[in-house]
Order: structure tokens, then sequence, then C-alpha cells
């Protein structure tokens, strides 16, 4: 109980101390002035032209239409949904009545919470918070920016200091390293720049607006006037006082010693009325009497994973990615921190253009970029011809297993790689408890021997998502010593994990995989995919590591057909920044966190084990 008076007691006194500390301010302003007559000052007030007045107010509806740009970038960062007119004309009234009246994140969050139904309290809340912070931010990086370039200011260290802190938040905000707090949160390069780009225009109008108040003889040229306006914002802000009353005006007295006190009080007095109290009385109106408008719809389901052509769509299970609805389609997507990247083909269906045309809309709708990551050549072509440039990167290796036959002279290296598994002992079944102990002993023993699993693109060991796949263990007597695991759609196997322990008896993981064609020949899937590796042009060759050219080999000794794949962006830059994002996502993926949808069902039968030992006798044939 104490402990909550206390909790109210300070509560209340964070605003009372914010009064004391403008009502100090004032009297120290109005000290300052008192050899000024209050009746002159008035006069010279209504003695402001026509086209000050008018080139004013055009600056403060220059500076409003950019905090209702800063808000939409907010909204796309915080995935509100929200970007359309209401959270535009919200954020507009939220921060020309919060400004005036003061304790910004409150009455902020209040007005839009009243303005846009479908936000809850806490959203709103959040968009305030991050409101304040971001203004304040790019008013720190403003105002250093302007400083750092004035030869004479006594404040260059200082503005250098806060400079620095910018670029470093941008690069963390860039690269978003995993011991990064709150990495999920930060906002990207994307969001920063826009975020500033639309907070500059704000205070720069602010400044024009108090600029073209000033008496003609005194006016200040706007060079010299800007850095103070900026300072005297920060010290307004920092105040905590309603339209940081006090503080501002200590400020550019302090700061314009050349324009007399009169001229600058009458600007300063009609800039407030101007930026302060008619946008206030414009806001507080709009937020009583504005209609409520209709809680927005939410965007369509993604469609069932069973109609996926692509058995790799599982991946979704695993928490990297997740299914996103695009339009008339939905696919495989994943985020980077600037990315927002559709994986894969699109279902159901052939590509259609409506799909891209989907995916630009909700990568602007995240402050994100689109592309397109292991597209085939169908999807590629639509995708150049939707003005997106693709990039041939990968080849996959695709098997046809109701046409393989180990007879053919191609697969002569693997009839020889499976007789000196037979010779070593090795036997093969399919389907095995994924919570072996063994299981995953063996995947330690993987991940120490190729510097740890891969994530995003790229299966990683889970025994809730080992569940719901094909599973195949090779044995050396009653010791596991490997085991492959397929996704599986109804017309598709694809490879997945491939594990193996320190020793590993040659031709072992040639038996994983031929024990699997075999299989999926005898239940009539058309195709079998052994996974994609790096096919980058001539150029980009050296990108790919010697394990890959080692895959590359061990895949195609089962003579497969290579299908090209494609990731596909708008221009150069996007596409090596998606290539850069991608690469790193998938060699330094995030805490595993495998998903489970309980409406769908192990995709994988439940037969007896598959020995390979009884393998159809053309697997013993000599080559």
């Amino acid at each position: 109980m104490a402990k909550s008076y206390r909790r109210q007691a300070l509560q209340l006194a964070k605003p009372a101390l914010s009064l004391t500390v403008a009502a100090c301010l004032v009297w120290l302003v109005v000290s300052r002035l008192d050899h000024l007559d209050p009746a002159a000052i008035r006069d010279a007030v209504y003695d402001v032209s026509a086209l000050q007045w008018a080139l004013s107010l055009a600056a403060v509806a220059v500076g409003f239409l950019a905090v209702g740009g800063q808000e939409r970038v907010l909204h796309r960062h915080l995935g509100t949904g929200m970007t359309g007119l209401n959270a535009f004309r919200a954020g507009m009234a939220a921060g020309a009545v919060s400004q005036t009246a003061g304790f910004g994140p409150v009455t902020g969050a209040l007005i839009r919470w009243r303005l846009l139904p479908g936000l809850t309290l806490w959203q709103a809340t959040r968009l305030s918070l991050a409101m304040t912070v971001g203004f304040l931010a790019s008013l720190a990086t403003l105002a250093a920016l302007v400083l750092s370039t004035m030869q004479t200011t006594p404040y260059a260290p200082l503005a250098h200091a806060v400079l620095a802190v910018a670029c470093l938040s941008l690069l963390l905000g860039a690269l978003r390293p995993t011991w990064l707090p709150l990495r999920r949160h930060w906002p990207n390069a994307v969001t920063m720049l826009a975020f500033l780009f639309w907070a500059t225009i704000d205070l720069v109008a602010l400044g024009l607006a108090l600029w073209a108040l000033f008496p003609a003889p005194h006016q200040p040229p706007f060079t010299t006037l800007l850095p103070v306006v900026l300072l005297a914002l920060g010290a307004g802000l920092a105040s905590g006082a309603p339209a940081g009353v006090g503080a501002f005006e200590m400020t550019v007295l302090f700061l314009l010693p050349q324009v007399p006190d009169g001229p600058l009080m009458v600007a300063v007095l009609a800039w407030r009325a101007v930026f302060y109290a008619l946008p206030a009385v414009a806001g507080a109106l709009w937020a009583v009497f504005a209609p409520r408008n209709a809680t927005p719809q939410p965007p369509g389901q993604p469609h069932s994973p069973q109609l996926a052509p692509r058995a790799e769509t599982a991946l979704h299970r695993q928490g990297d990615t997740c299914l996103l609805r695009l339009g008339p389609q939905s696919c495989l997507a994943g985020r980077t921190p600037h990315i927002l990247a559709a994986m894969l083909n699109p279902f159901p269906g052939p590509p259609d253009p409506a799909t891209l045309s989907a995916l630009t809309a909700a990568a602007r709708a995240e402050n994100r970029l689109p592309a397109l990551y292991k597209a085939d050549a169908r999807l590629a072509a639509t995708a150049r011809r939707h003005g997106l440039r693709p990039l041939r990167i990968a080849a996959e290796a695709v098997i046809s297993p109701r046409g393989f036959d180990l007879a053919k002279p191609a697969l002569a290296t693997l009839r020889r790689k499976l007789r000196k598994a037979t010779a070593a002992g090795i036997t093969v079944t399919r389907g095995h408890d994924p919570h072996c102990p063994a299981l995953a002993r063996l995947n330690r023993e993987w991940a120490s021997l190729h510097g740890g699993e891969r994530g995003f693109s790229m299966g990683r060991f889970c025994p809730a998502h080992l569940a719901r796949q094909r599973l195949y263990v090779a044995w050396q007597g009653e010791t596991p010593v490997a085991f492959a695991s397929f996704h599986t759609a109804p017309a598709e196997w694809t490879l997945d994990l491939m594990r193996h322990g320190e020793t590993l008896p040659d031709g072992t993981m040639q038996a994983l995989v031929a024990t699997a064609i075999h299989d999926a020949a005898a239940q009539g899937i058309p195709r079998l995919s052994l996974a994609a590796v790096p096919a980058l042009p001539a150029r980009l060759a050296r990108l790919a590591t010697p394990r890959a050219a080692g895959l590359a080999r061990f895949k195609q000794g089962f003579a497969p057909k290579w299908e090209p794949r494609y990731i596909c962006a708008a221009n150069l830059a996007t596409l090596a920044l998606a290539g850069f994002e991608l690469s790193r996502a998938i060699h330094h993926p995030d805490r595993l966190q495998p998903t489970d949808d309980p409406s769908e069902s192990p995709l994988h039968d439940e037969d007896a084990d598959y020995e390979f030992a009884t393998a159809p006798a053309s697997w013993q044939r000599k080559g």
C-alpha cells in the first residue's frame, strides 16, 4: 500500500515540477522584459502584415503535413496496419494538441485512441512515446548538424558527439547485431532516415514560420535563426512546460542579443498564436467532433500451406519465416532489417503480377524493400516484366523418382558409394523418435564440424519440426551415424537436414538419399528436390564457399536436373542489400522459435521401417 502511495505521489510530482519550472521561467522572462510596454507589444503584433501572416501560416501547414508523414512512418514501423488518411489526420491532431497542452505522450495517446478505433490504448501509447523519442532524436541530430557547420560556435564538440551517436544508431539499425537490446523492435535505417526526413521538413518549416513574423528592420538571417530555434525548442521540450513556455523565450533572448527585445517578443508572440494556438484549437475540435471511423479490416489470412506446391514451404514452422497473404496468393516470406523477401513461388496457381504489386505494398507498409528469393525461371520472368531485376544465385537439384534407375551410366559413382556403404555395414531405417538423444548428438557434432547450423531459408534441428518430416537414419550396427530429413508435399519431397557425426563411413549420406528416392518412387511422388546450391555469376563466384562446391558434387552424383533460382529486386543497390542481409540471416539466424499449427497433420505416413539392406537387386549391380 505504501509503495502504491509513493508511486502516485511521484506521478503527481512530475507535472507539478514541470509547471513550477515553467512558472519560474515565465517570471524570469517577465523580469527581463519589464522595461517593455505591453500595449506597445500588442499593437506591434496587430501591425504584422497580411503577407507575413500568410507566409507563416503556409509554413505551419507544411510543418503539420510533415508531422503526418512522421506518424505514417511510425505506424509502419510498429505494424499497426493503419497508414491511410485517417492515421495521417490523427497524427496531426495529436501533435497540434499535445505540443500546446504539454505531457505529449499522454495527451497524444488519448487523441490517437479517440480518433483511431482500431488502435488499442497500448498501441496508441507506444506510438506517442515513439513520436516523442523520434522527434527529440531528430531535433538533436539536426541541431548538431547545423551547429557543426558553424565555424565559431562553442558547441562544436557537443555537436560532433551528438552526430556520432546518431551515426551509431543508424548503423545499429542497419546491421541489427545479435547483441542489440530489443533487436526486433529497433528501427531500421529506412525508418530512421524517413522519420528524419519528415522531421527536418517539420523543423525547418517551424523556423520559417517564426522568421516570417519578424518586423522587417529587425529580421535576422534565416541561417542565424534556425539553430537558435532548434536549441530553444530543445530547451522547451526539456522543461516539460506546456508549449515550452518560458524556456523557449529565455533561450531566444539569450542567443539573439543583436535583435531588440521588443521586435523579438512581437515575433515570438505572433508565432505562438500561429504555430500553437490555432493548431491546438483545430486539433481539439477535430478530436471531439470527428466521426469515429470504422475499424480497418485486418489483412486476409494466408492460404493453407497444404495448397503450396513446394514442400519447402513447411519452413514456416521453424519461426524464421512465415506465410504471408499477398493479394490473390500467399507465399513463404522472411524479414530482414530492410527487406521483405517472398520466398519460393506464390500459391495457389501460377505467378500473378497482382501478387508482386501486393508484395511491394506490404514491404512499403513495413518500411522495408521488396525482394523475391529462390524464385524459379517463370516467376523471375514475371518479375522482370513487373519492373524487377533478376539475378541468378542458385541451382536446385531435382530428380524424378519414378524415372530414377541406378543402372544408368550417369549413376556409376553413386552405385560405387552405395556398395561401400553396404560393405561398411550401413543400414537405413525410415522413421525414428525425433526426440532421441542420439540424433541431437549427431546434430551437435555436425554443427561443430561445419561452424554451426544455418537458418532462415535452411532447416535447423528441432524435434518438433522433425516429427512432421520424413526422417531417415543410417545405422552402423546398433549405432546411428547419420540422418536425413525431407519436407513433404502431395507432389514433392525436398531434402532438408543432413547430419552426421565425426566419423562417417563412405557412402552413408548417399544411402540415406537413395532410400528416400526409392520410397518416393514407391509412393508415386513425381518430384524430389535435393535443395539448392549456390550458382552465382562468374564475377560473384568467388563468394561461394568450398563447402558449397562439395555439396554440389554430392548432389551431382544423383544426376539431377539443375533448375536455376533467382533473387529479384528493383535495382542493383536493393539486390546487393537483399543478398547481404539474406546471407547474414542464413549464417547468423535468430534463436529458433518453432511454431506449431494444430490444424495441420503430419505429412509423412507411419509405415514400417525400411532397411537399405533389403534394397532392390539393381542397387547391388556393379558399375
